[in-house]
């Protein structure tokens, strides 16, 4: 992405440490003067924990203090923004994502015991992890077309895997069904492990998964196309939505780094350019290489949050449509050959 939408772009889980008691902002001279946890609000084993260590590692050589990683999964990320609000010390950072911060403020709303907007500052865009859209391995068609065709003619319905409704693939399941003439419904389960073994098992007809999760589950589902502007290394063979047919359809879901509403502008800035720093490296870049991943970090905080209020704007239009997914019978096979 260019500077005109306000990024750039290069193509364990640990104790938690107490905040202080005052709960203050940390003055900018010296900046970070003591270890740094970065919580996540979804488990370590997924595309915002490998941002989250990834970043964890760079910054800590960047900045000569350690910096750790902790989950604070469930309820739709707002257990961990809440953590972050409830340690606004300038030493709690929060990695999230799309989802946890751009549409749960939004479609979880009255779940949250805080203004999101005046409790959480955006900091910078990290990386953006693209989706691979697969079947079961054994499914009768091998194109994205063909698979959709196939629902059409039998079920007329495409159940798809999520962790819960309000996230980032409800758009894109919504998007495909138009586009093909099929009703949507949603299959939750537990993570990424549970999304996977209802697809082997036939319980859904579709997942949606970030490039990491894919590649570290190769042989496990056919790969029908992927998100994105290009083919990615690690799945050469499956064409990119446009090349599908489906040009438009595809959420970039992006990883980003959060603070206190309360911390100073001057230390905001800080960590916007030691995020830019980090993953400017060569480590980081062959990190996030290596899953099919790129770099896209911000150009400056303000940036990175008038693109979140954008993002925000169309969930609220779809927040009718979203909700409205029926869940699918849970007693129902997907697949239907």
């Amino acid at each position: 992405m260019s500077a005109s939408n306000g990024t750039r772009e290069e193509s364990k889980a640990l104790p938690s440490r107490a905040a202080p008691a005052s709960g203050r902002a940390p003055a900018a001279a010296g900046y970070p003067a003591m270890p740094v946890t970065l919580v996540l609000p979804f488990p370590l084993g997924g595309s915002t924990g490998y941002t989250a260590t990834v970043l964890a590692g760079e910054l800590q050589t960047l900045l000569g203090q350690p910096f750790t990683v902790e989950a604070k999964n469930g309820n739709y990320g707002i257990n961990a923004m809440q953590h972050l609000v409830d340690n606004a010390d300038g030493y709690t950072l929060l990695v999230g994502n799309l989802t946890s911060n751009s549409m749960t403020p939004v479609l979880h709303r009255e779940r949250m015991g805080f203004d999101y907007r005046h409790e959480i500052l955006p900091v910078s865009r990290v990386a953006e992890f693209p989706s691979v859209v697969m079947t079961q391995p054994f499914f009768p068609a091998d194109t994205l077309a063909g698979f959709l065709a196939h629902l059409k003619k039998s079920s007329g319905k495409l159940v798809y895997g999520t962790d819960f409704l309000g996230a980032y693939v409800d758009v894109d399941a919504i998007a495909l069904g138009e586009a093909s003439g099929l009703e949507v419904a949603y299959h939750a389960t537990d993570g990424a492990s549970g999304i996977l073994a209802d697809l082997v098992a036939g319980r859904i007809d579709v997942a949606f998964l970030n490039a990491a999760t894919a590649s570290a589950n190769v042989g496990k589902f056919k790969p029908l196309a992927v998100f994105g502007p290009c083919r990615l290394a690690n799945f050469p063979n499956a064409p990119t939505m446009a090349e599908a047919g489906f040009e438009g359809i595809g959420t970039g879901n992006w990883q980003g780094l959060f603070a206190p509403r309360r911390t100073p502008s001057a230390i905001a800035h800080l960590l916007h350019r030691s995020v830019v720093a980090a993953m400017s490296t060569d480590n980081a870049k062959a990190a996030f290489r290596s899953v099919d991943a790129r770099i896209t970090t911000s150009v400056s905080p303000e940036a990175f949050a008038a693109e979140i209020e954008a993002e925000m704007v169309k969930w609220r239009r779809m927040i009718p449509q979203i909700m409205a997914l029926p869940r699918a019978d849970r007693r129902e096979r997907a697949l239907h050959t």
